[in-house]
């Protein structure tokens, strides 16, 4: 029996009692509830204060001294027959509510005061009750708060233990992979990367399951742009779909706005949650992301995100049990999949916390989709799109492609563009609607070409249309897997890969999953007959982002050398100076002397932390060089209230360890003015 209910229960029970007065009040001593005889004999009590009652009898108390004494207070009340009674009241603590209890004394008939002293023992019997539950409460709940507080800080010490050597081992295998390797060494490297990565979504899901568990998981107000984030999203899940032999493809409708706010992180981590399921679960087939528009307002935007596989499938049982915390399809000791079963459990409560749902549909043997909505709001920033060097309205296209989502995920983009834009499924089917289109006095002025397609592949095709004097003329864009960037004879190097696809007669060559802006970009270009030397999406994954201010000067302040390592690294390959220290002392003196530009700031240092070594610097009598140099943490810290603490002090921005180097160069293009 809980003490919310206690209450209720005593009100209940008493109300069919005429002899005995019942009141619920609350801590300040206002009367909430009373029974029907306490009414009939007081009047109406309720809103009323309880000391004021008591007062138009004589009676004097604080609520908190009957409370603490063992005497009942006494209330002599004159009925409607002028009969004096006089009433005994106990007052009972129970959570926030008082209860207190009235017991007749002069009773006018034997049969009556049995039936009284039978209720009397029933009250006090509640009491007692009332009593001992309300102390094991606040026993359990001093426990609760002990136990609550112990797990916070293990939690944390954990993650910041973790993360730090978390940060080297990554940091510094995408430091190798940017060195000259072998090929057999390149893949002991992007093993123990991924290894790192899966360790650390395991890691990311127990601390944001314990978020979910004490309600502080909590969501930023960001603007983002949708369409970067879907590109961002997709690039390393297409690498791994690309090693299974599986189609991956990520697009958003074309009437979906681009520029929106809300919290992208989140957003993207019920993508990468939900899309990383769907990659592992397919053998073969494909996996598609589509964001599509539900509906919109001045102020507020309604996206539908749908990712559909072609996997194993999940069977209306096994459905019952996702989107629970630990519960996993299959749980035997001899499943094919890991996972620690929190990914979906916290999928859904983001999707909540985003005004949106979660759900999916599947069949065993036949695929799944898992689908959610999020409620966004719009940028502040009005949108933009750069005007074509060519004109793309009314041109005609063809589309090759034997995958039938990526040829409708094509042409819906190049309709909203005004091309006129065709599809076919195969090489023969291709060279077949190239003539006729030019039999029927309206030719294609382009095509695009999957490179992998069964039969005749892209390269076979690009030499059939190339070596028909009627059709050389056509531009042809060249689409690949990311695995194989450009290149139509495997992996090779970029060296090796421009005169493959050029010899062929490609005028550009894109990477799949094709951003928008490359392929508008890339059209235009190749339409206005401008040179497109390289792909614009020529990057592999372990390629650093550019940032705009070359040369500026760093100050890495960070006690673990390893780290130091990593961020020096890092920097370096940015094109920045960096130096660094080993704690807010280091640091201080470094700004005392030295001109830095910025300060990337730990926040667990020895001597002096980071965040009074940041209140240091933005003190004005402290001899700094600069109050205003931008401070950036990059910190192991990312408990619930860490990054408000950083800003708090004086900080910039947050970032945390492992530091990813695009979220580096994107704070660094933000600060570095």
């Amino acid at each position: 029996m809980s003490a919310d209910s206690l209450p209720e229960l005593a009100l209940g029970y008493l109300q069919r009692h005429a002899a005995l007065i019942f009141l619920k009040l609350a801590r300040s001593g206002v009367i909430q509830e009373a029974n029907r005889y306490a009414v009939d004999l007081l009047g109406d009590l309720v809103g009323k204060d309880v000391s004021s009652i008591f007062l138009d009898f004589g009676c004097t108390f604080r609520i908190d001294e009957a409370l603490q004494s063992p005497e009942p207070l006494i209330l002599n009340v004159a009925t409607t027959r002028g009969l004096p009674q006089t009433f005994y009241f106990r007052f009972v603590a129970c959570g926030e509510t008082l209860l207190a209890f009235g017991e007749l004394n002069s009773i006018e008939t034997e049969e009556l005061r049995a039936n009284l002293i039978d209720t009397n023992n029933r009250v006090n019997n509640l009491v007692r009750e009332l009593y001992r539950t309300n102390a094991e409460l606040n026993r359990a709940r001093e426990q609760a708060e002990a136990a609550n507080v112990a797990k916070s800080e293990f939690l944390a010490n954990m993650s910041h233990e973790l993360r730090t050597p978390m940060n080297g081992v990554i940091g510094m295998t995408g430091l190798l992979l940017d060195t000259e390797l072998g090929a057999e060494q390149r893949r002991y490297a992007e093993t123990i990367r991924s290894s790192g990565e899966a360790l650390l979504v395991v890691l990311n899901d127990i601390l944001d399951f314990s978020k979910v568990e004490a309600g502080k998981l909590e969501l930023e107000m960001l603007d983002f742009n949708l369409r970067d984030l879907l590109d961002d999203f997709a690039a390393p899940l297409a690498l791994r779909a690309c090693g299974k032999d599986v189609e991956f493809i990520c697009a958003a409708a074309p009437d979906v706005p681009t520029k929106l706010r809300g919290d992208p992180g989140r957003l993207r981590q019920i993508l990468n949650n939900l899309a990383g399921n769907a990659v592992k679960f397919t053998e073969r087939g494909e996996v598609s992301v589509r964001a599509s528009l539900v509906s919109q307002s001045q102020a507020e935007i309604v996206l539908r995100f749908a990712v559909r596989d072609t996997g194993i499938g999940i069977s209306a049982e096994q459905q019952a049990r996702l989107f629970q915390k630990f519960s996993q399809v299959d749980a035997s000791t001899t499943r094919r999949y890991g996972g620690t079963g929190l990914g979906l459990a916290i999928s859904k409560k983001l999707a909540e916390l985003m005004g949106g749902e979660i759900g999916v549909i599947s069949q065993a043997g036949q695929g799944s989709e898992f689908w959610f909505t999020v409620r966004l709001g719009r940028s502040a920033e009005p949108p933009c799109m750069a005007g074509p060097p060519a004109d793309l309205r009314g041109m005609h296209i063809l589309v090759v492609d034997d995958n039938a989502t990526n040829r409708e995920v094509l042409l819906t983009q190049l309709a909203s563009w005004g091309v006129r834009a065709e599809a076919a499924a195969d090489g023969p089917a291709a060279l077949q609607t190239l003539n006729r289109a030019l039999d029927a006095g309206d030719p294609f002025r382009a095509a695009i070409l999957d490179m992998q397609m069964p039969g005749m592949d892209g390269a076979a095709l690009a030499r059939a249309i190339k070596a028909c004097a009627a059709l050389r003329w056509i531009d042809l864009l060249l689409l690949t897997s990311l695995d194989r960037p450009c290149s139509v004879q495997g992996p090779a190097s970029t060296e090796a890969c421009e005169p493959s696809w050029k010899q062929l007669g490609f005028a550009a060559c894109l990477t799949k999953p094709v951003r928008q802006a490359d392929l508008f970009t890339c059209l235009s270009a190749v339409l206005a007959q401008t040179d497109v030397t390289q792909s614009p999406t020529r990057v592999t994954h372990t390629q650093l982002p550019v940032v705009r201010r070359s040369g500026a000067r760093i100050l890495v302040a960070e006690d673990n050398i390893v780290n130091q390592q990593v961020a020096l690294g890092i920097l370096r390959k940015l094109g920045l100076q960096a130096d660094a220290v080993a704690n807010g002392v280091e640091a201080v003196q470094a700004l005392e002397t030295l001109p830095y530009d910025l300060v990337l700031m730990d926040m667990q240092m020895p001597e002096m932390d980071g965040l009074q070594a940041t209140r240091v610097i933005r003190a004005p009598h402290s001899a700094v060089r600069d109050h205003e140099i931008p401070v950036i943490a990059m910190t192991a810290g990312v408990m619930p209230g860490d990054r408000q603490r950083c800003l708090d002090a004086g900080m910039n921005g947050y970032i945390t360890k492992p530091v990813s180097p695009r979220e580096l160069a994107d704070a660094l293009n933000r600060w570095l003015v």
